[in-house]
């Protein structure tokens, strides 16, 4: 591993690992919930989705180590998956690959920002 991608100390990786847990439930509640009952905020519904995955990537990509390329997929297959569910949970929610892009390109850019943060830190 690139030397100036060493990761964070434990205490840092296990409170990122919690906080990953937590930001990765509560999207999961927010996108199975039947459409209505979950508060949005009046801003575009692909720009929520990039956002909402961009902030999952930062705690994961903490958790498993800058640089790791496992921290962007997992969180990118996390809201494929998450699509999924909502077009088979009946909850009047449909599957959307325009959101499961929007899913991938924010676990992309919060992947992206913490090897970034890495690399100055260095």
């Amino acid at each position: 591993m690139d030397p100036a991608l060493t990761p964070y100390p434990p205490p840092i990786r296990r409170a990122a690992g919690i906080i990953a847990a937590l930001l990765a439930a509560a999207i999961a509640y927010f996108s199975l919930v039947p459409p209505g009952e979950a508060p949005a905020p009046q801003i575009s519904d692909k720009f929520r989705h990039f956002a909402a995955y961009a902030g999952l990537a930062l705690p994961v990509s903490i958790w498993l180590g800058p640089g790791r390329l496992a921290a962007g997929i997992l969180t990118a297959s996390y809201g494929a998956g998450l699509e999924i569910a909502q077009g088979l949970a009946g909850t009047g929610r449909e599957a959307s690959l325009a959101d499961a892009a929007a899913n991938a390109l924010g676990a992309g850019a919060g992947f992206l920002l913490i090897w970034f943060i890495a690399r100055i830190r260095a």
